[in-house]
């Protein structure tokens, strides 16, 4: 199938494409799936890692950002301590960190257990993941979906647990969370768009994770789920804080203390410190920093890294 480069982004993203296609880890590009301000989404089929015999997933897609540098300002409060020192102003590499922060959140989440796409390959602003749906159709959002009652309860309590692993093992907040940001297929919950997820230990990272939880409440109650639980009760549950204020102020008020003295007494889970931080991190980062000075290697070197060379992504 032939994608334009306006849908692409530019012509080094489709050059990209088109050598994970020569490569043989893609075996076709069938069409876009969906397009919008931030991404175009590419579906295609899976093929094998080159120079290994290990398969790819059998249907995959191309997510390609395309976020304007004035859109991406907005979102450099999401900007944790992993990306300390790597913005700069130049549009390319502002999208390419965005990109990779995307990659090493749903890598967290995978590792987790968490339903997610799953990271087949990645080259600046291109990441090649997992589809999610069957045969070239996507999974429905949350938002489009049809629920039975039981299929509204069961979407509700894979949510709740989904974020307390979340939390717990991830050490994630995903910090923009809405009925279209969650996929329904074959009755599991799917998490996706995880670029502006933030950690926990990022200073606004509880004011994020309360303005989800009121999202998830106004959704859930809209559709008429019973028993649904209060945005700050909810809050609490998927945290294990425990904050003694019925009021909204005063409860917002407590979440910013918190996290002004740094306070992250999560009952669930372990410390930060169990969850190592990504191997491949560093050399992703050098490999970035190294492309300023060797801009010939969009179109000659390595299209898929860590993917290509061992199969996975850390």
């Amino acid at each position: 199938a032939v994608v334009s480069t306006q849908s692409t982004g530019d012509k080094k993203t489709r050059v990209v494409m088109l050598k994970m296609v020569n490569s043989g880890l893609v075996k076709k590009i069938n069409g876009i799936v969906s397009s919008g301000k931030e991404s175009v989404i590419i579906h295609c089929d899976g093929g094998r890692m080159p120079g290994k015999d290990v398969a790819v997933p059998v249907e995959c897609v191309f997510k390609i950002h395309k976020t304007s540098l004035n859109e991406f300002r907005r979102r450099r409060e999401y900007l944790d301590s992993r990306y300390t020192g790597m913005v700069s102003n130049k549009t390319k590499k502002l999208i390419e960190v965005w990109a990779l922060k995307e990659v090493n959140n749903l890598n967290r989440l995978r590792r987790a257990g968490i339903m997610c796409p799953e990271v087949v390959a990645h080259r600046k602003q291109l990441l090649l993941l997992s589809f999610i749906g069957s045969n070239g159709v996507p999974a429905q959002t949350l938002h489009e979906a049809v629920f039975s009652s039981d299929q509204l309860k069961s979407a509700y309590e894979q949510l709740l647990a989904g974020l307390k692993v979340m939390i717990s093992k991830s050490k994630l907040v995903h910090a923009d969370l809405s009925s279209y940001n969650l996929l329904w297929y074959n009755g599991v919950l799917h998490f996706i768009d995880l670029s502006q997820a933030v950690l926990i230990e990022h200073p606004s990272a509880l004011t994020y994770l309360y303005r989800d939880c009121q999202n998830m409440h106004k959704f859930f109650q809209s559709r008429g789920l019973k028993h649904v639980l209060d945005a700050k009760t909810m809050f609490c549950q998927v945290t294990g804080l425990e904050i003694p204020y019925n009021d909204d102020t005063s409860f917002v008020a407590a979440i910013e203390h918190m996290q002004l003295e740094e306070v992250r007494n999560f009952k669930h889970g372990t410390s930060a410190t169990d969850y190592a931080f990504e191997t491949s991190f560093n050399e992703t980062l050098h490999a970035m920093s190294s492309d300023s000075e060797k801009e010939e290697e969009d179109e000659e070197g390595t299209v898929c890294g860590e993917a290509c060379s061992s199969g996975t992504v850390n």
